[in-house]
């Protein structure tokens, strides 16, 4: 009975593990969409007001902040790059990470070249992301739970 129990156990944790890996694959699709929105924030106001980042980011809406995993109202777009940095890999980290490092330099015209760069750059990347989806999806899960189930049938 305790064996068929402790079976059990290691199985819903490979589920549990399945499930919240197939979130953390969902979110990054999403972070990924928050950047872009973030991003067309920026543009609009260097383009309308001629704004400090710093003064855009303070008057930026909470829910763009959210979408990138940050905190409401974050004070520069580093600290929102941390935050949303787990959930970024490979070509969209660099490029986010440059965005983060040449905007708020140069002049109107030049910024808002840059802005347009960076957003059609991370809309080729996120329609990478979502292709893999589905696949990175599937095996996640099926990873997941079939080490639960290995594990529980070396154990019984």
């Amino acid at each position: 009975m305790l064996k068929f129990l402790g079976a059990l156990l290691i199985l819903s944790v490979g589920v549990f593990a399945a499930f919240v890996s197939v979130q953390y694959e969902k979110k990054r699709l999403s972070v990924v969409d928050g950047w872009i929105d973030l991003i067309l924030y920026i543009r609009g106001q260097i383009d309308c007001y001629l704004m400090p980042i710093g003064d855009i980011l303070s008057g930026g809406d909470r829910a763009l902040f959210e979408a990138c995993m940050s905190p409401s109202n974050a004070a520069d777009l580093p600290a929102i790059l941390d935050a949303s940095g787990i959930y970024l890999d490979g070509d969209g980290k660099r490029l986010i990470e440059n965005f983060v490092r040449e905007i708020g330099s140069g002049y109107r015209e030049e910024q808002l070249k840059r802005c347009d760069f960076f957003i059609s750059s991370l809309r080729s990347e996120r329609e990478k992301i979502a292709a893999a989806l589905p696949m990175r999806v599937r095996l996640c899960a099926t990873l997941c739970i079939c080490i639960a189930l290995a594990t529980a049938i070396l154990l019984w």
